[in-house]
């Protein structure tokens, strides 16, 4: 969601990929809530966001929201020319949160679940495009499908399903209605996991700081993010370069705190990976991952 326009950790409305900490009622203690705004008041505005400078483009489409996007080697899984599949789950879960945002408008959109499946690998230097639309609007839950494919030969590349809910907390709005223009924000300028900034523990498991330009619009570490921390635990249990080919997210509550630690068990090719705000000493979010060798 192209919003880099907008300063600070609330700023940048990717949609705020985990429902809230208090689980079963969803509302937020008033001493937990003004701590962490206070925190996020004294944070600095980010000069620009992780998730913008992946590249993503939005454009208005007949029944849809459309996007397109450029792999660049920097988006690669490492000693390879394949997109990494937690960088498509990251722009699925932009463009999908701007759809719901929108028609939830102004209340911000919790991600619930995220499933990505792979049809094929895409490679660096393709051109892909992009259109989310919503399949179910509930009084609770809303259901929207998002579909990749290579512009040059039309061949479908990925699709992912994503489940949101409004956020309970009366913080969480966008009064002036939800924002979608990011202007012309800068692209990557190293690898992935560079910029992101995390760290292999042990083989299986990566932790990764919160920091104020990886930030969802309620100060949580943005979803796509913590996809990206899934598949950087389940990777490292794998001597070589391997790819994601499924991908099934599940947010339970958000990395507010942070850092995060997203541990992986398996056998290297299919692994379920558990992912805590070790701040708060909580389970954040499970996945499970399924491997597989670049093309």
């Amino acid at each position: 969601m192209d919003v880099a326009a907008r300063s600070g950790p609330g700023a940048h409305p990717a949609p705020a990929s985990a429902v809230p900490a208090s689980g079963g009622s969803g509302e937020v203690p008033a001493a937990r809530a003004a701590a962490h705004d206070e925190a996020a008041r004294d944070e600095a505005p980010p000069t620009s966001h992780i998730v913008t400078e992946l590249g993503l483009r939005l454009t208005d489409g007949e029944g849809a929201l459309h996007g397109h996007a450029q792999v660049t080697p920097h988006l690669c899984v490492p000693g390879t020319s394949t997109l990494r599949t937690s960088v498509l789950a990251t722009w699925a879960d932009v463009i999908a949160g701007t759809v719901v945002g929108e028609a939830l408008s102004p209340r911000i959109p919790l991600t619930l679940d995220l499933e990505i499946q792979l049809y094929a690998q895409a490679r660096s230097g393709a051109r892909i495009g992009v259109a989310a639309r919503l399949l179910k609007v509930g009084r609770t839950v809303v259901v929207s499908e998002t579909r990749f494919h290579d512009e040059a030969s039309g061949a479908p590349l990925a699709v992912a399903l994503i489940s949101f809910i409004a956020s309970p907390n009366p913080r969480d709005v966008f009064p002036e209605g939800f924002p979608r223009a990011w202007g012309n924000p800068p692209l990557l300028a190293q690898p992935l996991a560079d910029r992101v900034g995390g760290r292999i523990v042990v083989p299986g498991t990566f932790e990764m700081a919160r920091r104020p330009d990886g930030l969802n619009a309620t100060g949580a570490i943005q979803g796509g993010l913590v996809s990206f921390a899934a598949e950087e635990a389940a990777s490292s249990l794998v001597a070589g370069p391997v790819v994601v080919e499924a991908m099934n997210v599940r947010y339970f509550r958000p990395i507010s705190t942070g850092p995060a630690r997203a541990v992986a068990e398996g056998d290297g090719r299919f692994s379920v990976v558990r992912i805590t705000d070790v701040g708060v000493g909580k389970l954040s979010t499970v996945a499970t991952v399924r491997l597989t060798d670049p093309a």
